[in-house]
C-alpha cells in the first residue's frame, strides 16, 4: 500500500514512483489507501462496464447518491432527526473542505454553478471590460471559456491566444505576449484536451511582474491534482463539482485571494438583503443610517449569486469526504501508472500520444491512425472512454479502475481492424 507523498515531492519527482512494466501493469502496487474491492463497491457502473472516463465526469458513487438522499429527505421531511444538522453542517464546512483541498482558505471560497461562471466574475470584476488592456490566453485554455473570450475579442477587447505547437505551449511562448498592459492570464491547469499541466508558476511570476493577475480553470486538477494556489501564484480559480470532486452539476466553486477581494476584484451581484429603516416597517428607526441598510460581505462570498444547489454541494461534500479517505496523490499516482502502461502498451503504428505530462496527468490522449474503427473496437470490449474529434481520443483513469480494465482497454484498441 502506498504512503502520501509530500506535495512538493510529488510534484518534483513528476509521480515517477509509479511503478509500469511495458507488459502488463505492476499489480504489486496499489496507489489507493482503501480496498480496491471497497472503491469499487462505491461506484456501481462499473459493475456493468468499463468506465475509463473521469475526465468527462466520474460515475455517482454511492456516498454522492447518500448526500443527495440526505437533502431529499429534509426536502420531503423537514429538518427533524438530524435532517437539518446535516444540511447545515454542509453549508458550513464544504467552503472550508474545499479550500484546504487547494491550499486556500475558507474565506476565499465562493460558491458558483459553473466553472464558466467562476471566470466570468473575474473577468467582469477586473480593469479589462472597463478601462482597457489585454487578457492573455492559450488554446489549451478550455473551449468554452475561449468561445467567450473569443467573443469578446470580437467585441473590442484585446485578447491574445497563444497557439500551441506540437500539442504543447511553452512557457517562454506566453511570456512573450505578457506586457505591462495586461490585466490577466487565464489558464486551465490541467488541460482537458490532453491533460498537459501549465506551468502556472512562471506565468504567474511574469504576469505579477507587469502587475497582471492569474486566473486556472482548475477542474480536471482539483482532487486529482496536489496543487496549492497560493504556492502557484494563482490569483483566482475555478472548478465544478462533477469531475474529480465525485459530485454533480451545477455545483462548483470560485477561488479569489483574500487580499484581491473587493478591491482588485470588485464586488459584482451584492448578495444579502437590506433592512427598510423607515416606518411601517420598524417602529423606531436607527438614527443615523440610512433608509435602506446595507451589509456588504467581507469574504468571498461576496461574489455568491444567491442559493445554491444545495442538493449537488450535497453530493460534492460527500466526495471531499472520499477524496480525503483515498489521498490526492495516491488517486494521481494510480492513474499516472495506468496512464504510462496504456502508453506503453498501446501499438504505436496504431496510435500516437499527443500528450505531454504522461508523467504527471491524470489524462492521456492519442490521434488514430484509423479513427473509423474506435468506436466497434471499444463497444465490442465494453469500454468507455472519450472521443474528442478529428481520430483523437483522451482515457482518464480513476481510483475505481482496475488492471483489468486497462488491459481490457489496451487490447481492444490493439485489435486487428
Amino acid at each position: 500500500m502506498w504512503g502520501i507523498m509530500d506535495r512538493r515531492e510529488f510534484l518534483a519527482t513528476g509521480a515517477s514512483a509509479a511503478i509500469v512494466t511495458t507488459s502488463k501493469l505492476d499489480r504489486t502496487v496499489s496507489a489507493a489507501l482503501l480496498p480496491q474491492d471497497e472503491i469499487r463497491a462505491a461506484f456501481p457502473r462499473v459493475a456493468s462496464e468499463r468506465f475509463v472516463n473521469a475526465a468527462a465526469g466520474t460515475p455517482l458513487g454511492t456516498f454522492a447518491e447518500r448526500g443527495i438522499q440526505r437533502y431529499i429527505d429534509f426536502q420531503k421531511l423537514g429538518s427533524a432527526q438530524g435532517r437539518g444538522d446535516y444540511v447545515n453542517d454542509m453549508l458550513s464546512n464544504i467552503r472550508g473542505a474545499f479550500g484546504g483541498l487547494i491550499g486556500a482558505r475558507e474565506s476565499e471560497i465562493a460558491l458558483v454553478h459553473c466553472t464558466k461562471a467562476g471566470e466570468q466574475v473575474v473577468i467582469d470584476g477586473l480593469d479589462p471590460m472597463r478601462n482597457g488592456g489585454n487578457i492573455v490566453t492559450n488554446d489549451f485554455h478550455f473551449s468554452g471559456s475561449l468561445h467567450n473570450l473569443t467573443g469578446l475579442q470580437r467585441a473590442g477587447v484585446d485578447v491574445r491566444i497563444v497557439k500551441s505547437r506540437d500539442w504543447n505551449v511553452s512557457a517562454e511562448d506566453m511570456v512573450s505576449v505578457i506586457d505591462d498592459e495586461t490585466k490577466l492570464v487565464a489558464i486551465t491547469l490541467v488541460s482537458n484536451v490532453n491533460g498537459r499541466v501549465e506551468p502556472v508558476r512562471e506565468l504567474a511570476d511574469a504576469a505579477h511582474a507587469h502587475g497582471a493577475y492569474v486566473y486556472a480553470d482548475i477542474i480536471q486538477a482539483a482532487g486529482i491534482f496536489p496543487l496549492d494556489v497560493r504556492e502557484l501564484g494563482i490569483d483566482f480559480a475555478a472548478a465544478n463539482g462533477y469531475k474529480w470532486l465525485y459530485g454533480v452539476h451545477g455545483s462548483g466553486f470560485l477561488y479569489v485571494r483574500d487580499e484581491l477581494q473587493g478591491t482588485v476584484l470588485a464586488d459584482r451581484l451584492f448578495p444579502g438583503n437590506t433592512r427598510s429603516n423607515y416606518a411601517p416597517w420598524v417602529d423606531q428607526p436607527d438614527v443615523g443610517q440610512s433608509d435602506f441598510t446595507y451589509q456588504p460581505r467581507s469574504n468571498a462570498r461576496r461574489y455568491e449569486p444567491g442559493h445554491h444547489s444545495y442538493l449537488g454541494y450535497c453530493a460534492v461534500y460527500e466526495g471531499l469526504r472520499f477524496i480525503e479517505r483515498v489521498g490526492v496523490d495516491n488517486a494521481l499516482a494510480h492513474s499516472v501508472r495506468m496512464n504510462k502502461t496504456i502508453n506503453a502498451r498501446l501499438d504505436p503504428d496504431q496510435y500516437v500520444c499527443i500528450s505531454p505530462d504522461v508523467d504527471r496527468s491524470p489524462i492521456i490522449t492519442f490521434a488514430s491512425k484509423q479513427p473509423q474503427v474506435l468506436e466497434r473496437k471499444l463497444r465490442n470490449a465494453n469500454v468507455v472512454i472519450s472521443r474528442i474529434g478529428n481520430g483523437r481520443f483522451r482515457i482518464s483513469p480513476a481510483v475505481y479502475n482496475t488492471d483489468d480494465d486497462i488491459d481490457a482497454l489496451v487490447d481492444a484498441l490493439n485489435a486487428s481492424p
